[in-house]
């Protein structure tokens, strides 16, 4: 009786563990491995043995974590894939930085920087399903320009506003969502008047990391993608925003075509129980998208849209001004604050930090409070000119003009289209396609006809016959996507479909050159230029450099440990017998937030006293990220040479 007893109970025990056992899909994924755990974005240092450990561990939870879902997997290092191997998958991982088609390259004129090109890592065609985990995204997409772009290098550990009715919140695998109130982002709280909106201070997120990078020092940080735009196109959806430094909607959960964005930066080891098998739908979900590729394509990933005319119109406000001089004024009040504690703490005999002393410098030089008439121009740009501080004139001037704002594949503003505007149809509106073309077909206003129809679409025809032929096949399949370059396109997968082709649009390199204008003046996508100057003395000298920041944009002069952002640094050499004397002197800055962050704006003026006998040069190089309250750039680098 014991024995079959024993027996039954075996039985049983064996039942149970088969039972909670994952039923395997029949799948084979490709992951594509070399992030590490740790965060090494940016250049910091960091232990080069423990990344190196980390990257092992980190492949291996990958592998042992898809092999509990998926019939086969196999893992590969970043530097053996290519994307020809993704065709033997049904999708691929990407968690490293693949070796590129054509390397990344800076487009200079003149020794000045005019372009970036950005690396090739997949034909234009490609249209394998693939998962880009954190900020790979970027990397391997912005040449074939997804949606998936760099927002924030700022994602933590919470996602909210998740539409839970998404096939990956509701199977093959069974999914859990427990919710719990949290604090709302300060940078969500604060882009928010900027569009209008009020945020409650208690926002409802779903867990989907065990670590963050927010209580876990250079723990790795995921990426969020703007949200502006993304879903103006038929092969795109926002599944799920994430806890970041950036605006409520920003995007950590989304798919653009065959590209899936999950912008959360752990591994397997690191997730909680609750997201595993969302990840894992999300692996089902994309491998349906085989054969399809992106449409529109966003080939400028700051390019404007509408939502711009909305924030400018709220910036122009008195109650953003009012919101303005409150936080300088709370800010300069904590510095004030936290440098009477410092000097308490000099006076003990205790050392001081780099940081400490920074805040000792801010708080002799407070942040001054603007005037509203130079907030407003500040905000305002060329339209102050015309409307100065009158609020009511902004808001008419953008109601009016909003249905007729464009912007163009190379810029970051937009445009009023006057064309667009004389004939009282939106740009947005099909029925401007329909009327250019009646225009061109009675001979009415041909060159404005032929204006329009180049500006929002990708065909260049050269008689309304073919126009119009065009038109009526395709009319009921047309969409309009400002973020693919504000035009109409078609909502068809197949290459061929006339008005798709994004070549039109495409320059080479000598194309470039020839169409740049280098100038001095810094642009949303060169937002730091250099001077520099030598005051000498016999053997003494200093190096004098001044750095000129585009308006609205800042620098970080010192990063908390409690944010995401890459710290200014400094390399400075010589042709010659130069020799450094002392440190580099910098400038206070301003105070970003309640964390302790520092930023430069505006003119920043940096010295630096050498000696040096004869004659030679001394070069200058900073490295830094340069932010808007929209995003964040990537990580760039000046360097300006001068002799002595």
């Amino acid at each position: 009786m014991k024995r079959h007893l024993s027996l039954l109970l075996l039985v049983l025990i064996v039942c149970l563990g088969a039972s909670a056992q994952v039923k395997k899909t029949n799948l084979k994924v490709l992951y594509v491995g070399g992030h590490s755990d740790k965060e090494t974005f940016g250049g910091g240092a960091y232990d080069t043995l423990a990344n190196e450990k980390s990257i092992i561990e980190r492949t291996a939870a990958w592998e042992k974590y898809l092999k509990d879902y998926f019939t086969t997997v196999k893992t590969v290092k970043e530097n053996d894939y290519n994307y020809k191997m993704s065709f033997d998958y049904d999708v691929t991982i990407i968690d490293g930085n693949p070796k590129p088609i054509e390397p990344r390259r800076n487009i200079t004129v003149n020794g000045r920087f005019a372009k970036i090109i950005y690396g090739r890592y997949f034909p234009d065609d490609f249209d394998r399903p693939v998962i880009t985990i954190a900020e790979t995204g970027e990397t391997v997409g912005r040449h074939l320009g997804t949606k998936n772009d760099w927002y924030c290098l700022c994602l933590d550990a919470h996602a909210y506003g998740m539409k839970k009715e998404h096939p990956i919140f509701k199977g093959p695998y069974k999914v859990k969502i427990t919710m719990t109130n949290r604090p709302t982002p300060e940078g969500a709280k604060e882009y928010a008047p900027l569009i209008g909106q009020t945020l409650p201070e208690k926002t409802s997120m779903w867990r989907v990391q065990k670590k963050g990078y927010m209580t876990e020092r250079n723990f790795k940080v995921g990426m969020v993608v703007r949200p502006w735009g993304y879903e103006d196109s038929p092969e795109a959806e926002w599944i799920s925003g994430g806890e970041s430094a950036k605006s409520y909607d920003a995007m950590a959960i989304g798919r653009h075509a065959n590209w899936f964005h999950w912008g959360f930066a752990a591994s397997p080891a690191d997730m909680t129980d609750e997201a595993k098998p969302v990840f894992a739908n999300a692996v089902v979900y994309i491998s349906k998208f085989a054969g399809q590729h992106i449409i529109a394509r966003k080939l400028n990933e700051g390019i404007a849209t509408r939502t711009r005319a909305t924030e400018m119109k709220y910036r122009v406000s008195r109650g953003v001004y009012d919101n303005y001089v409150e936080s300088t004024e709370q800010y300069n009040a904590q510095i004030k604050s936290m440098a009477d504690s410092l000097k308490k703490k000099e006076a003990g005999g205790e050392a001081l930090t780099d940081l400490d002393k920074q805040y000792l410098m801010m708080a002799e030089h407070p942040q001054p409070t603007p005037t509203y008439e130079q907030f407003i121009q500040q905000q305002a740009g060329p339209l102050f000119a015309k409307f100065g501080t009158d609020v009511a004139a902004y808001e008419k001037y953008f109601k009016e003009n909003t249905p007729y704002f464009y912007g163009t594949i190379d810029g970051y503003d937009f445009l009023l289209d006057e064309d667009a505007k004389s004939l009282g149809v939106a740009n947005n509106d099909k029925r401007l396609l329909d009327l250019a073309i009646s225009l061109w077909e009675k001979g009415e206003d041909v060159e404005k006809a032929r204006r329009l129809l180049y500006r929002y679409t990708l065909l260049r025809y050269d008689n309304p016959k073919e126009w119009r032929a065009w038109y009526k096949k395709y009319e009921k399949l047309l969409f309009f996507s400002e973020s693919g370059g504000w035009l109409w396109l078609v909502n068809s997968q197949d290459p061929k479909t006339p008005g798709n082709d994004y070549s039109v649009l495409k320059y080479d390199e000598a194309d470039i050159v020839a169409m740049t204008q280098v100038k001095e003046a810094t642009s949303t996508d060169n937002p730091v230029q250099l001077a520099a100057a030598i005051e000498s003395e016999g053997e003494e000298k200093t190096l004098v450099v001044k750095m000129k920041i585009h308006p609205g944009y800042h620098i970080y002069a010192v990063v908390s440990d409690k944010d995401p952002y890459i710290e200014n640094t400094y390399d400075i050499s010589f042709k010659g017998n130069g020799k450094l004397v002392g440190d580099l002197q910098k400038p206070t800055g301003r105070m970003l937030n309640t964390s302790g962050t520092v930023v430069y704006e505006n003119e920043v003026v940096l010295k630096q006293k050498f000696t040096a006998k004869g004659y030679g040069s001394i070069s200058f190089t900073i490295n830094f990220q340069a932010c808007d309250n929209h995003a964040c750039l990537q990580p760039m680098s000046k360097t300006i040479e001068t002799v002595y």
